[in-house]
């Protein structure tokens, strides 16, 4: 409970008119002051009531990914039998770091007010528990009481999902893949240029404007010739670990970053259809499949119950190179600088993922002209 602005102003002013009442033995001023203190008191009273037996109920997804708004219904259950609730502030602390805010203006007795938010979890985890804090001042805005609930909803954070550079820096897995085990692309492949229409031709092919110069010379419409579209890897091989020199800096933001570009890398090999497995000291060095919806899931769990294996050897991680079959595309992720570990790794073809991720540089100024 806190004094407000006007609270304060009510309570020194009682306390005043009731000393200068007694100081001058006047009824009047004696009255007024008591009863500014006792409307202080009734205030107090109510106030509390007014926040007491109030229940937070949260109806959220079961599994979301971090940093990615979703909707959520935040409902105050108001127990009590008598006493509606009145001006109820809510600050709701998903997971105890996202800062939500909402308003009930008026609660009737034995129902409850619902309202239909919109928040996001800033990182992965097993979420079980949300701060929440009620707070109101009523009546008459001289008092802010406060209470401190927990609100418990089970939520599964996954992490947020970085896609990482290295996919669009020479093409690979893009329709650019010179491996071994290949498929075709889903690009329609670079324009070679115009010919005539064929039957079985598309009609979204078609060239409007030389098909217009072409039918006023009484020729055939023409369409675009695209190349052969290019290759991508039959499968992929993701291996994740944490093995680094000695005298190499850990750092846990990086192992969270890493988490993250692991999730982006398998969620977009996953989106072009190339089935991946995923080999990790996260899970002692089993492999994992990833491609199908139920392994999707279960892979998400792992990445979001994951915790930093700090005893990996420079063995651990060239056993798993070795035990990647030959016809799969290799992507090596870590959460150490690259200069750490590469160097052990024998030289097998793979794509190997920078934890270094951001560029930091100046921005230019730009200067609008105003008349």
């Amino acid at each position: 409970m806190s004094l407000t602005p006007r609270g304060a102003a009510l309570l020194g002013g009682a306390i005043a008119l009731l000393v200068v009442g007694i100081l001058k033995i006047d009824g009047a001023l004696i009255s007024i002051g008591a009863a500014g203190l006792l409307l202080f008191l009734v205030a107090l009273v109510v106030g509390r009531w007014n926040l007491s037996n109030l229940k937070i109920v949260i109806q959220a997804p079961a599994r979301v990914f971090a940093d990615t708004n979703f909707d959520f219904r935040l409902t105050l259950v108001n127990q009590r039998a008598l006493l509606d609730a009145h001006g109820i502030n809510m600050r709701l602390a998903l997971s105890g770091r996202a800062q939500i805010n909402s308003h009930s203006r008026w609660t009737a007795a034995r129902s409850s007010a619902t309202s239909k938010l919109r928040g996001s979890i800033s990182s992965r985890g097993a979420v079980s528990k949300h701060p929440c804090r009620l707070s109101s001042t009523f009546p008459l805005g001289i008092l802010e009481h406060r209470h401190q609930t927990i609100v418990r909803q089970e939520m599964l954070v996954f992490p947020k999902a970085i896609l990482p550079k290295e996919f669009f820096s020479s093409g690979e897995f893009d329709d650019a893949w010179h491996g071994e085990g290949l498929q075709a692309g889903d690009s329609p492949g670079e324009p070679r240029g115009l010919r005539p229409a064929r039957p079985g031709d598309p009609a979204k092919n078609i060239h409007w404007p030389a098909t217009m110069r072409a039918l006023a010379r009484g020729r055939a419409p023409r369409v675009r010739e695209m190349d052969p579209p290019g290759l991508r890897p039959r499968r992929a091989t993701v291996i994740f670990h944490s093995f680094g020199t000695d005298g190499t800096l850990i750092r846990t933001d990086y192992f969270e970053r890493a988490l993250s570009l692991l999730c982006g890398t398998l969620r977009h090999l996953r989106g072009i259809g190339i089935p991946t497995s995923l080999s990790s000291d996260l899970i002692a060095w089993k492999t994992i499949p990833t491609f199908q919806s139920h392994a999707w899931r279960e892979a998400l769990t792992t990445l979001a119950r994951a915790e930093r294996t700090g005893d990996t050897e420079a063995h651990d991680l060239i056993a798993a190179i070795h035990e990647a079959p030959g016809e799969d595309a290799l992507i090596i992720i870590s959460d150490m600088q690259p200069e750490a570990w590469q160097h052990v790794i024998p030289g097998k073809s793979a794509l190997v993922v920078d934890i270094r991720q951001h560029k930091y540089g100046k921005r230019d100024l730009k200067f609008r002209k105003t008349s």
